[in-house]
This record gives structure tokens, sequence and C-alpha cells, in this order.
């Protein structure tokens, strides 16, 4: 069985070749995903991140993501990471400082999720077929 010869040509797409070139820059690594991970900032953590696979499975999820990663970063911000707990005594009387936390809360979940749509819709590159 003969062992075929390597190409002397690179590839019109410069994937393949013997030697880096400016062209193999502009292709580069990058990741294909479904849900993104997320630094502690809410920023990708990703290289070059492509979605790939149904938008509205994609776009669900990074709002659910982001959602919930920016009404918590509200609470530890309000309240910081301990428990302040009183005495355990409770009133049914609703709470205005909880009141607030949950408006801030609510205005941060709907920031994020607009950010959710920007970066599916910018990234989405279809079913991955």
């Amino acid at each position: 069985m003969a062992i075929p010869q390597k190409k002397d040509s690179t590839p019109e797409t410069g994937v393949l070749q013997n030697k880096p070139s400016a062209k193999a820059a502009e292709h580069g690594d990058h990741d294909r995903i479904v849900m993104a991970s997320r630094k502690a900032d809410g920023s990708m953590d990703q290289v070059a991140p492509e979605f790939i696979g149904d938008k509205d499975v994609a776009l669900a999820a990074a709002k659910e993501q982001l959602g919930q990663q920016a009404a918590s970063a509200v609470d530890v911000a309000a309240r910081g990471v301990t428990d302040k707990a009183g005495n355990g005594e409770g009133s049914s009387e609703p709470d205005a400082d909880v009141q607030a936390l949950k408006e801030a809360q609510d205005e941060a979940v709907k920031v994020a999720e607009s950010q959710a749509e920007r970066e599916v819709n910018d990234r989405h590159q279809g079913l991955g077929d």
C-alpha cells in the first residue's frame, strides 16, 4: 500500500499549511457553542464563539443564564455574600428593602436579556450542519 505524497500547495481555505500566513489568522481558532460558558463579569469565556443549533434554544439559554447572573450580582452588591438574618421573627408586611432589591434585579435581568439577544443574533451561524 502506497502512502500518498503531501501536496506542496496550500489549499485556498488557508486551513492546512506548512507555514503560518496572514490568511490563517483570518480563519483562526474559534469555539462552536450552543450555550456559552461565562466569566464572573458575564462575558463569554470562549475563543471567538459561534452559536450553532436552534437559535431559539440558544437565545433562551443565554437569556436565562445572563438573567440569573445579573440578578445574583444585584443581590450580592446590595446584601453581600453573608446572611444577615435577624432573630428569626418575621412580619407579614412587605419589606421596602426587599421590594427595592427585587426591582433592581428585574431591571438587571432586562439589561442582561437584551445583551443575550445581541450576542446570539451577532454570533448565530445556523444549525451547525
